[in-house]
């Protein structure tokens, strides 16, 4: 079979190795779609933030079961699974109290363990979650990514878990930030509005619900949302993780506001304490998803969230260095990786 490895800084290959056949409580699962994240770029880039290369990435995805290891049960030959790619001990401290996106002993599909960008991959039975009904393969490899946006929301509304009459500002029109989109929109919020460089980004924002879509290069950014939110934002979802963005979603945020990270980023940063401080805006950031965040994922989608239109093109596992320097140019929203299991 075909496996997809990063090598080191800017070095992916494709692989020809041997189908590992499931063990003891693990699935061998053949291929669908298989998503191109951001933070696969950043370990392109950069390297993963805590494995050393080599990488087998690959942690948004779907596929049909191939093979069931012994000692596993719940799901049958020829099942539509879908991939929840985190794996958690449920024992740690933070796992006992329903944190489990931040468990000590974590361990990801993707990066611990070889991933999806393959003919076929083998995980952990836990690892893996049917498809509901009506759901087809393309839209049920956008769970994992819709599930993190889910989660950020979450943290944003805080205990009632809705933006009712709230407004924000999603700063990055790429996969996270449309799907933060359609969350915060699915959580009540009264007006959304994305900022991406990207005209045809803004364009899918609009499309999507959004109010406005406006371009962040834009030196009247601050006071074209201010109109088109009717306000500050009260919430600022920075999807792009960079010092600038996090300095502009600071400067964004309403007085008592929130500011909630979602992007993976780098290194460290300088911000304006006196202005958190003094206009009392909230920091905090998102990491993955706890279990829920999966079942309204999956509420979302079965509803008919238009997590397809998110899709913008589809290549062969085989061209994975090319999609993978394509993605990187930022010109897509979500590139898939089609596998033998795609229709």
């Amino acid at each position: 079979m075909r496996q997809v490895w990063i090598n080191g800084p800017e070095l992916a290959e494709v692989r020809e190795v041997p189908i590992c056949r499931p063990a003891e409580g693990e699935v061998l699962v053949r291929m669908a779609y298989a998503g191109i994240c951001g933070s696969d770029l950043h370990t392109l880039r950069r390297g993963h933030p805590w494995l050393p290369y080599p990488i087998a990435p690959g942690h948004e995805a779907s596929g049909v079961v191939a093979e069931i290891g012994p000692g596993t049960s719940g799901l049958a030959v020829g099942d539509a699974v879908y991939l929840r790619p985190a794996l958690h001990c449920g024992r740690c401290f933070y796992c006992r109290r329903g944190r489990e996106n931040l468990c000590a002993n974590l361990i990801g599909i993707g990066s611990h363990r070889p991933g999806a960008f393959a003919d076929y991959f083998t995980v952990p039975h836990a690892a893996l979650a049917p498809v509901p009904a009506g759901v087809g393969l393309g839209a049920a490899a956008m769970t994992e990514p819709l599930a993190t946006a889910v989660h950020a929301v979450a943290l944003a509304a805080g205990r009632g878990g809705r933006l009712d009459g709230c407004t924000a500002a999603v700063l990055g029109g790429g996969t996270i930030g449309q799907c933060v989109l359609l969350a915060a929109l699915d959580a009540g919020a009264a007006a959304v509005a994305v900022t991406d460089p990207v005209p045809g980004k803004r364009a899918l924002a609009t499309r999507l619900g959004a109010v406005a879509a406006l371009d962040a290069a834009d030196p009247a950014l601050e006071s074209g949302l201010a109109e088109v939110l009717g306000g500050r934002p009260d919430v600022v979802f920075d999807c792009v993780a960079t010092a600038g963005s996090l300095g502009v979603a600071i400067s964004l945020s309403s007085r008592g506001g929130s500011v909630i990270v979602v992007g993976v980023g780098h290194g460290p940063l300088e911000v304006a304490i006196e202005v958190i401080q003094d206009q009392e805006i909230r920091i905090a950031g998102s990491a993955m998803y706890v279990p829920g965040d999966f079942t309204a994922a999956e509420r979302l989608i079965a509803a008919g969230a238009p997590v397809d239109r998110l899709v913008t093109s589809i290549r062969p596992v085989g061209d994975a260095p090319d999609a993978l320097r394509t993605a990187a140019t930022g010109a897509e929203v979500k590139i898939h990786l089609s596998g033998p299991a795609a229709g």
